[in-house]
């Protein structure tokens, strides 16, 4: 996106970081121009400041957009070849290895996968079991936040299980889409086929019994055992990506939901795990759910002088740090699942005098201390 753009018919350099534009002249030119839907696109005369001198070839007509609070353009018409590829040999070599993995065990890729639409475009489209299509998303550079949730978003609308890797564990998208943190690694290994490990995103559910045999203590009540049995989401070790591009093509790994104490997670988990966390939880989270329950956030802008250098699919350096990824078991709850088998009577309280042998306490008084226990005369060692 570029926070400038030029009109042609005003032959006016309009600058979208401030309020009126740079031209306080025209009155309500913002929410003019922002009400403009005419098609073709071209009747908006609006282009892009650098492909109208460098780059003749490349999309040049954009459309306004306002994400946040922010005004930008974007290009429009998805039938001309884009921008110069801005990708690196690491991200060409990272989509090479998904689609090798998936055809290695059986299905069909496509790489850059455009939707008739125009709106989406995948890394690489893998056509798993059944229907099930699972888009691989490799993203290496920063992306802000809103733009990965609306692709994700356009990617479900199609149909399509989105999956986001990275090998950065600070970028702000980790647990807010389907995600994967793999092993950095230079672009002629990944292309040689060394092994990447997954560094996060993938779980599994791991039931322990609350009772003697286990010796913490009850994860619900803090202390003594409850005789149930309880669940711990803990990192998947070893696995690797191409373990994983495979085993979610075949279905054997799912998306999951995960509410915490303070965020939702997001992982993939083994589809028998999600039915039984659905199952104990009482059903599942969606992303719809999530949306519906999601503020808009609005987001100041500050002025900064005209730019006519198109930043198509470059980092801006317009942005705040990135905060820490948090994904951190601790920070969900336990789950608790009821007992499989009747809990064991208690035992018996033997009284001094009173004998204790048998199936079954005989009772009968008196009785004398043997090394075996309280006995009767009758059950005398």
């Amino acid at each position: 996106m570029a926070s400038s753009v030029y009109h042609v018919g005003l032959g006016l350099e309009l600058n979208l970081t401030e309020p009126d534009l740079g031209h306080p002249e025209i009155t309500n030119l913002w929410e003019r121009l922002y009400a403009d839907k005419r098609t073709p696109v071209s009747l908006r005369q609006l282009q892009c400041m650098e492909c109208r001198e460098a780059r003749p070839h490349c999309p040049e007509w954009m459309v306004l957009v306002e994400v946040q609070g922010r005004r930008h353009a974007r290009h429009h018409n998805p039938s001309i070849p884009d921008h110069p590829s801005n990708e690196s040999d690491q991200h060409k070599a990272f989509k090479e290895r998904i689609a090798k993995a998936a055809e290695a065990g059986g299905f069909s890729v496509e790489i850059e996968d455009r939707a008739e639409h125009g709106r989406r475009r995948t890394d690489v489209l893998v056509r798993g079991a059944g229907d099930l299509l699972v888009g691989h998303e490799v993203q290496l550079s920063y992306a802000a936040l809103p733009s990965v949730r609306k692709r994700a978003k356009l990617a479900r609308a199609d149909g399509i299980t989105p999956l986001w890797t990275t090998v950065d564990a600070n970028r702000d998208f980790i647990n807010q889409v389907p995600w994967a943190l793999t092993d950095d690694a230079p672009w002629k290994d990944i292309y040689a086929g060394r092994q990447l490990q997954i560094r996060g995103g993938v779980r599994s559910l791991q039931m322990e019994r609350c009772d003697l045999t286990n010796p913490k203590p009850c994860p619900v009540r803090g202390y003594g055992k409850c005789g149930k049995l309880h669940g711990r989401w803990v990192p998947t070790y070893p696995y690797e990506l191409d373990e994983l591009v495979r085993s979610t093509a075949s279905g054997d790994h799912v998306p999951v939901i995960v509410p915490g104490k303070r965020m939702h997670f997001r992982w993939w988990v083994r589809a028998v795990d999600r039915e039984r966390f659905a199952d104990s939880a009482g059903g599942l989270l969606s992303e719809d759910d999530l949306t519906r329950a999601r503020k808009p956030a609005t987001a100041p802008v500050a002025p900064r002088p005209l730019d006519g250098e198109c930043r198509y699919g470059q980092e801006s350096e317009y942005r705040a740090a990135p905060a820490p990824a948090r994904d951190d078991s601790a920070d969900v709850p336990v789950l608790t699942e009821a007992a499989q088998w009747p809990t064991p009577p208690p035992l018996p309280i033997i009284r001094r005098g009173h004998c204790g042998a048998g199936p079954g306490p005989c009772g009968v008084s008196p009785a004398r201390f043997y090394a075996c226990g309280w006995r009767c005369e009758e059950h005398r060692p």
